[in-house]
């Protein structure tokens, strides 16, 4: 297995953490994480492993939709975390394109503690605040929203949103997502969508 030790647990961890929390208090900014360089298997591209490698320890599990190659091992033997069933995992891994059925039995957290529901890493093909074609134009509204907010994505599949959107319909209870995705240029990006977000969409 794969360990990939040109990665700095401390500095980078420390750096994309901070990224990744900027992008949820501000959701549908693109927030670039500093390349490191990785050789993951094929179903996890660089910034969902460098979100990984960031939010996850010893003390969380996750669950990989896609593991033709290894992939949780590889994410378990990387970031010291469990691999779990869907319903108890406190990570998502899955694609774009995956249906529904990835929150079928994701955990949503309780009223007492809203705060142990999943964090979806969602991996997406592209996302910008400009037009995209063949892809969804996303309206955000919301906390750290100015208003509207609006943002591009190419490859989510609509109703896998129809899915996010009636689990996030009894705030506090839900699921946060993380777009994880490259840019025009390769590097990694993360985009934030948190459970308080408010979220429409149109093909475009």
């Amino acid at each position: 297995m794969v360990r990939e030790t040109a990665y700095d647990e401390v500095f980078d961890a420390q750096k994309h953490f901070r990224s990744i929390l900027d992008s949820m208090s501000r959701p549908g900014i693109v927030k670039r994480l500093d390349a490191v360089p990785l050789t993951p298997p094929p179903a996890l591209n660089a910034a969902s492993v460098l979100a990984a490698l960031a939010l996850m320890d010893a003390d969380v599990t996750f669950h990989a939709f896609h593991d033709e190659h290894g992939e949780a091992a590889y994410l378990a033997a990387n970031t010291r975390a469990g691999a779990a069933p869907m319903e108890s995992a406190a990570f998502l891994f899955a694609h774009s394109s995956d249906g529904p059925e990835a929150l079928e039995s994701a955990n949503c957290g309780s009223l007492n503690y809203p705060d142990t529901s999943a964090t979806l890493i969602l991996q997406v093909d592209a996302v910008s605040p400009e037009p995209l074609t063949g892809g969804l134009r996303l309206s955000l509204e919301g906390p750290g929203v100015d208003g509207r907010r609006v943002l591009y994505v190419r490859g989510m599949n609509p109703n896998l949103l129809l899915a996010l959107q009636a689990r996030n319909a009894e705030f506090p209870l839900g699921i946060d997502t993380l777009l994880a995705f490259a840019d025009e240029t390769g590097t990694p990006c993360v985009a934030g969508l948190p459970r308080t977000t408010r979220v429409t969409w149109e093909t475009c």
